[in-house]
Order: structure tokens, then sequence, then C-alpha cells
């Protein structure tokens, strides 16, 4: 899961977005430096990305990237289940998109002692450039994995995400709602976060967890 799919996980507790949206930027500093709802965050965040990484639809939904990323097919993944979630969003929350998005980035502000260096250097980018509401729209995320193609070793490949969401996103859209209605039931037993009940695609159903 990429930034919004991390936040809407968490649900309204800001020490536990916290947490879920500094996880993947902590190294060298260690768990217990974190009052404890922001260590609960991280390991929250570490739970949704092992739950993600092992689901079956999201094993169906990487193969249509793999031709272009090959082994990283499931990081740009995460990255589009972004727009899966935006593009749905009315369907998973009764909050409106802007406003949450706004919300969360206030939240993360007011904690600023508590960002590693990373995110404050990168936060106030982010910010400015409103880069998670980007994600409602397709040229959002290739404006991302085009960053991460020149910034890392992620092969630059967004011109078949382009494609694939395009002319493919009514087909992959079971597997995603499928995987968000289990994941949010996974985290609300584990984590004690509500949700708004995602139906269960009925042609999937038999396949649920």
């Amino acid at each position: 899961m990429n930034f919004l799919g991390h936040l809407y996980l968490a649900g309204s507790d800001p020490s536990l977005r916290f947490g879920n949206f500094i996880a993947d930027h902590i190294k060298g500093i260690p768990l217990d430096f974190y009052p404890p709802d922001i260590q609960r965050g991280i390991m929250m965040h570490r739970a949704i990305d092992y739950y993600t990484d092992s689901h079956p639809a999201m094993a169906e939904c990487r193969t249509y990237f793999r031709p272009a990323y090959q082994k990283y097919a499931g990081v740009v993944l995460d990255v589009v289940l972004d727009y899966f979630l935006c593009r749905e969003w009315a369907l998973l929350s009764s909050a409106r998109l802007r406003p949450f998005i706004y919300h969360f980035y206030f939240q993360m502000a007011v904690r600023w002692k508590w960002l590693p260096p990373f995110w404050k250097q990168k936060l106030p980018i982010l910010i400015r450039d409103n880069r998670i509401y980007r994600y409602r729209r397709i040229e959002g995320i290739c404006e991302s994995l085009d960053i991460m193609a020149r910034t890392t070793s992620l092969p630059d490949g967004s011109a078949l995400v382009r494609d694939v969401l395009t002319h493919h996103y009514e087909e992959l859209l079971p597997h995603v709602m499928l995987f968000l209605h289990d994941i949010a039931l996974e985290m609300e037993k584990a984590y004690g976060v509500h949700h708004t009940p995602i139906p269960v695609p009925c042609a999937l159903k038999r396949t649920a967890n």
C-alpha cells in the first residue's frame, strides 16, 4: 500500500496515522524512541505491507505490471492502489477526499518533532505539490513512477501503467475491492480500526479469505 492506503486503513487516530506514515523511513531510529501509540502505527504499517504482499488478489493484479517491471511489479502496484482508492473513495469513506488529505497534512505538521529526517525534508514538498490528491488521476500516478524511475532502480515503465489503468481498470477493480474488504477486516480485528463496510464483488466472494 502507498500513502493513501495506509492513511485510510489507519482510521481516524492521529498517532496511528503518523506511525503508518513514517514507518518506511525510520532506519537508524530505535522503535522505542517513539511514544507507544506511534510505535503501534509503525507496526500496523508493517502488518499492512505483509498482508498486501501475501493476498492472492494482489498476486493477480501484479501480473498486469510484470511485463515492464518484473520483480518491482509489487512496488508499482502499491502506488497504483492509491489511484483505485481515490476513484472509489465514495464507497470507502463518508469523508470527502480532499478534506481528508488536508486534515492528514495538518496532523503531520503538528507532530513535526517526531518526523524522521527524510520526512522533515520531504513533507513540505508533498504538501506543496498535494501529491496524494494528484493520485486521483492517471497522470499523477505516472508522475510519481517517473520520479521513482529517475531516482531509484525502478524501471521506466509508466507507459504500461497508463495503458493498464486506461484499458483494464474494470478488470482489476473487483480484485482490488476484494483485497480492500479483506484487509480492512483484518486491521479491524488486529487494531480495532473501523471502516465503512466494503462490498465484496459477487464474482469473487468464494475466494475471499
